[in-house]
């Protein structure tokens, strides 16, 4: 039996991992959809599904996945192209709501690449829902020029909110255990912050180590008094 599984196709920052399991013999395959198929005009021609398929062919081939397997496909829009090549093909498959070991390799995998994109471990180890879209908003936002290329700018959510313009003012940190959305290092408590403030759902707020603001500054924007943030 061949399990078929994804993560990240939620996710606003990075691609979507697609991942390949084989219970019996404990093999699976991963592979990554590119960002760069959720940019506007691939988005609109869905060519990260046609990319599913292309991956779909390489894990069978390094499985050598046989047409008496049969196939179980996870619930959702990401397995649209690969449902009809998998039936021209030859395999029997049906879709169902994947578990156990596949859903845990190719979260973590997912989970990985996203740390190597640059995402904080810290931020996805202590954030209950790490890969929530204005949780992500806020990394983005924080180094808005270097990480927005990262992400599936594509969405008609990210449409609605890219003119967004974080305001800034600065603080004293009273909080403990807060990092610095930009270089992702501790921020201390009574140091001074810099503060960035937007309104996307709902009013966020972003806290940076005085200094790593420096890019979002604009020309004629003035400094607000510090505050203690409590």
């Amino acid at each position: 039996m061949i399990q078929i599984d994804d993560a990240g196709s939620g996710s606003f920052v990075g691609g979507t991992c697609i991942g390949f399991y084989r219970p019996e013999t404990n093999e699976y395959y991963f592979d990554i959809i590119p960002v760069e198929l959720y940019a506007i005009d691939n988005f609109k021609k869905k060519l990260y599904l046609d990319n599913v398929v292309e991956i779909a062919k390489k894990a069978f081939n390094a499985l050598k996945v046989n047409q008496h397997e049969t196939i179980e496909i996870c619930r959702g829009y990401m397995f649209e192209k690969l449902k009809p090549w998998l039936t021209d093909n030859g395999f029997c498959w049906y879709v169902t709501q994947i578990t156990g070991r596949i859903q845990e390799v190719v979260e973590k995998n997912f989970e990985l690449y996203t740390i190597k994109l640059g995402l904080p471990e810290e931020y996805i180890k202590y954030t209950r829902y790490p890969f929530h879209f204005h949780k992500l908003l806020r990394w983005v936002l924080s180094d808005y020029s270097n990480r927005i290329p990262l992400c599936k700018v594509g969405w008609k959510s990210w449409q609605k909110l890219k003119d967004i313009t974080p305001s800034i003012s600065y603080a004293k940190m009273e909080h403990v255990n807060y990092y610095c959305l930009k270089c992702g290092k501790r921020i201390r408590k009574g140091s001074n912050v810099a503060v960035l403030k937007f309104y996307s759902n709902q009013l966020n707020y972003i806290y940076l180590h005085k200094g790593c603001e420096i890019q979002h500054l604009k020309a004629g924007d003035a400094d607000t008094p510090a505050t203690t943030l409590r």
